[in-house]
């Protein structure tokens, strides 16, 4: 199949892209203290987490059981859940992924420790458990300090539980356009996750999970004295909400689209709307034809201006679109059509698309 052939919209990988991505991420940080933990939920297909892993990868990263779930039936053997599992029977079917796959997941309450040490018991399992620090993301996760210190405790202390270490999202840090600023802003935060380790293991707890880090601070998160995982997920399509100082990837990812109406010189539709693109971190752009700006999505149109060369499209004109942020866009698909220049070498099914349970 050519890519002429494709039926639009569809959601291409570029698979050299891809795979050029894999190895930029593994080589930097093949000589660093701190290894990766890919979070999957912006491809959330197998076959690309299987790459990830064998380029060094320790295991994925998931949002929910839903995609965990997922990845212990294509044979994943490694998951973290960085989502806190609360409802009896999630936590129920939790305990029966974890005698297939080691399954690590987020807590930050201590009822649902109660609940989760209960249910491993019932069901002979050991609950592998990373207690979340909220370090200044204002989402999930206890506070740094005695407040963690407390909740590491309980789970040491309740059976059918196992700690395995902490984590802390930076969050909106790790979004600062200038490098430096980010830099400042993200050591602030691993210095609560850090200082809170250092707590933690003078009151005799091994940590052996410190885990951290985005796209955009990859690095800054790996040169960190004390971080020993990183969570980076997006930097395997890109997008261009991650496309900042700092952060090497390129788009692996695009979207193509056919023009299936030109009422005006100076305007065009296209055949990808609100079910298509993500609006979030804004509107999707092209690099094929300058001069074409998107305006807006209805559910199934885009709306085009035209200006300069982008004026003689016509109808049935092919473009190719960058989302602005890939993991939304993803999971309004079901597969990836894999290319290798302008030849379709593979079809891949996106099997944890809509896993958000």
């Amino acid at each position: 199949m050519n890519k002429s052939d494709i039926p639009t919209p569809a959601l291409l990988l570029d698979i050299n892209v891809l795979k050029n991505n894999i190895k930029m991420m593994s080589d930097y940080l093949r000589d660093k203290n701190a290894y990766l933990r890919p979070h999957i939920k912006c491809h959330k297909t197998p076959q690309i987490a299987k790459m990830q892993i064998d380029a060094g990868a320790q295991g994925v990263m998931v949002a929910k059981l839903g995609e965990a779930e997922e990845m212990v039936k294509a044979g994943t053997k490694d998951i973290a859940i960085a989502n806190q599992v609360v409802q009896k029977a999630k936590i129920e079917h939790l305990a029966e992924l974890s005698h297939q796959s080691d399954i690590s997941v987020a807590v930050d309450n201590p009822e649902v420790i109660d609940t989760m040490g209960n249910v491993a018991t019932a069901k002979g399992a050991n609950i592998r458990t990373i207690v979340e620090v909220d370090v200044g993301m204002g989402r999930c996760g206890v506070r740094p300090g005695e407040n963690a210190l407390k909740l590491v405790e309980k789970v040491n202390k309740t059976k059918g539980m196992v700690f395995v270490g902490l984590m802390g999202y930076e969050g909106l840090a790790a979004y600062e356009p200038a490098l430096e600023d980010r830099k400042k802003r993200c050591y602030e935060s691993y210095k609560k996750l850090v200082d809170t380790v250092h707590l933690v293991e003078r009151n005799g707890i091994t940590v052996d999970i410190v885990s951290a880090g985005a796209t955009t601070s990859f690095s800054i998160a790996a040169e960190y004295p004390g971080i020993t995982e990183i969570e980076a997920g997006s930097y395997v399509l890109m997008d261009r909400a991650h496309k900042m100082e700092g952060v090497p990837f390129n788009y692996a990812l695009s979207v193509l689209t056919t023009v299936i109406s030109k009422p005006t010189i100076d305007r065009a539709i296209i055949d990808g709307g609100l079910k298509t693109f993500s609006e979030t971190e804004g509107l999707p752009k092209t690099e094929d034809i300058a001069g074409i700006e998107f305006n807006k999505l209805d559910e199934e149109h885009g709306y085009l201006r035209l200006k300069n060369q982008s004026s003689r499209l016509k109808v049935g004109d092919m473009i190719e679109f960058i989302p602005a942020y890939s993991a939304t866009t993803v999971n309004l698909h079901d597969k990836f059509y894999v290319t290798e220049g302008d030849n379709v070498k593979n079809i891949w099914k996106i099997t944890a698309r809509g896993r958000v349970d």
